[in-house]
């Protein structure tokens, strides 16, 4: 499997939900944190990466 689709898969998914977030709702923290959020989906697909590399 290529070793940068997962990570972006993570990253795309956080955005998605971080945009949907901050249209419907009225919470202010999405927009102080955003960056910290994409960065941990990025490391999660990473993380998911080496998992599924394992078996």
């Amino acid at each position: 499997m290529n070793n940068k689709f997962l990570p972006a898969i993570g990253i795309i998914t956080v955005a998605i939900i971080l945009i949907g977030i901050n249209e419907f709702t009225e919470f202010t923290f999405i927009k102080d944190y955003a960056l910290i959020f994409i960065i941990g989906g990025m490391y999660l697909g990473i993380y998911l990466t080496k998992l599924s590399d394992k078996y």
